[in-house]
């Protein structure tokens, strides 16, 4: 499917390379880092909390078995328990493997495109796909499907170069490939389906037995995890087991609607029905459609050259693999989540982040795709193909930042940028509180600012999970998100049913804070 006859089946000399080959994807890197950090997610009351706390009692198992799952994900609580013996239960643990990760496919994408298709497409692909809004909000919240899919595109940009025969020590590299690959497993299993893109972007280009420095690490990843989960869950075969059983953990009635027994068309159409649904959700699927296009093209030119005709030109193939990307997630998660078996689906195919693994996928191929179309449309025109690109970029960024009407946009959202809790933390550390209490969500979120970003305790007073009104004694303080909270949805729903009254509250409490935003309020009970 790539373009193998044009490229030297051996490492070739390569130019060499000018001063300014670095400075354009080191200045993106830096500029997408600064707006990670100031765009830096609230951490939520649901999975993320329970990573959290999976890191802190790493390695045991959860109270609950409903959660094994989520315990089981070592690749991710590992590296965050390391960070946690740092920097302690904090902002810095909570947020430094997601940048980490965010940052390494920022800059993985930045790379395939530039190998395959040239420094603007690998630039434009890699704005478009960091500026996406959940990107940007997953790009610092700690679960694991972005992490996963940065690790797995970082395998998959050293492959093209290794195809490419720019990287000298090949066996290193592999072994690199295999390590990215293992972990990527150990951090979210559904990452596996995408593997087979690495031997195809591989094929003719390694021998069998340089094959085996990639499979030791992915063998040994493997081993290692039976024998960890042996050890500590007494089944060797424990993350299978909680893998394949995401789909019958209890769910409200009014969410297992959304994937219980619902038509083959609503499966088969998920992916696309969510992503019209952002904010930049035309953009995303002029790009989706493209990469398929540019797939189609590719499938058919194979079949002519089969027959004996003229294949497809090695553009053409190169594009076409990010529409097999694409297929290799497609096809077992729609099967998965519901076509096999409508009653009983594995996965709930309506939550975006199951599909992260082909984002970069559809943004590189996308702009590939637009940038060949914009040629092969102008031929003579160097500038039509980067203006064309350019305006979908631009299009699609800032829908993405700015929203359109009935989906706003990720800039300015609450979910990133309300100071909330950093200014709740401020006051409390100055207050003299001795016992708080908050809502059951908002209860597992505070003890991350009992202590300052990078760990260093401000508060040592006593925190208590709020069911009602009558529970504080006098003196005591409640904290409580105000209802529909977009910094922290789950606390305000909470927050309402402890206190059904709100934002009324008993003649004898006193407002003693209000977040700026205006989001978060703390009272005194007389």
């Amino acid at each position: 499917m790539l373009d193998t006859a044009s490229e030297p089946s051996v490492a070739a000399a390569a130019p060499r390379r000018r001063r300014g080959e670095l400075l354009l994807p080191a200045a993106l890197l830096a500029a997408y880092t600064v707006l990670l950090l100031l765009d830096l997610s609230v951490p939520q009351p649901v999975d993320h909390s329970r990573y959290m706390d999976a890191a802190r009692s790493f390695p045991s198992r959860p109270p609950d078995p409903i959660f094994e799952h989520q315990y089981l994900r070592i690749g991710l609580t590992a590296p965050t328990a390391l960070a946690m013996k740092v920097f302690g239960y904090s902002e810095a643990t909570y947020h430094a493997f997601p940048v980490a990760a965010a940052l390494l496919l920022f800059a993985s994408v930045y790379a395939i495109g530039r190998l395959l298709f040239g420094r603007f497409v690998g630039a434009v692909s890699a704005v478009v796909l960091g500026c996406v809004g959940i990107v940007v909000v997953a790009g610092t919240e700690l679960l694991p499907d972005l992490p996963a899919t940065a690790l797995f595109t970082a395998a998959a940009a050293l492959a093209v170069a290794l195809r490419r025969g720019l990287l000298r020590h090949r066996r290193v590299w592999l072994a690199v490939i295999g390590v990215l690959l293992g972990w990527s497993y150990l951090v979210r299993e559904f990452i596996v389906f995408v593997w087979p893109l690495i031997p195809v972007l591989l094929w003719r280009r390694i021998g069998r037995w340089d094959a085996l420095w990639a499979l030791t690490p992915v063998a040994l990843a493997g081993i290692g995890e039976t024998v960890f989960n042996a050890w500590l869950y007494n089944d060797p075969l424990a993350r299978l087991h909680a893998g394949s059983g995401l789909g019958d953990l209890p769910s409200r009635p009014e969410v297992a609607r959304t994937f219980h027994d619902l038509p083959l068309w609503v499966y088969l159409w998920r992916l696309p029905q969510q992503l019209a649904r952002l904010p930049e959700g035309p953009g995303l699927l002029l790009l989706l459609a493209l990469t398929l296009g540019a797939g189609a093209v590719c499938a058919a030119g194979l079949l002519r050259a089969w027959r004996g005709g003229a294949p497809a030109g090695p553009p053409i193939r190169r594009a076409g693999v990010f529409a097999l990307w694409i297929a290799l997630l497609w096809v077992p998660l729609t099967l998965l989540g519901g076509v096999l078996n409508p009653a009983h689906p594995k996965l709930r195919l309506q939550l975006l982040r199951y599909w992260y693994p082909v984002f970069p996928a559809f943004a590189l191929g996308g702009v590939a795709a637009l940038w060949l179309l914009g040629r092969a449309v102008r031929p003579r025109a160097r500038a039509a193909a980067p203006a064309l690109v350019c305006c979908v970029a631009l299009l699609t960024t800032g829908l993405a930042a700015l929203g359109r009407p009935g989906a706003p946009g990720w800039a300015g959202s609450p979910r990133v940028s309300s100071d909330a809790l950093p200014e709740f933390r401020s006051w409390l550390a100055r207050s003299g509180a001795r016992t708080v209490w908050a809502d059951p969500k908002l209860y597992r979120v505070l003890p991350i600012y009992f202590v300052t970003r990078t760990g260093h305790r401000v508060w040592r007073g006593h925190l208590r999970p709020l069911a009602n009104a009558g529970q504080p004694a006098a003196g005591d303080y409640v904290v409580a998100y105000s209802a529909g909270s977009d910094a922290c949805p789950r606390c305000g729903d909470a927050a309402k049913a402890a206190l059904p009254a709100l934002p009324a509250v008993p003649p004898a409490w006193h407002a003693v804070f209000t977040s700026h935003d205006h989001l978060l309020h703390v009272w005194r009970t007389g």
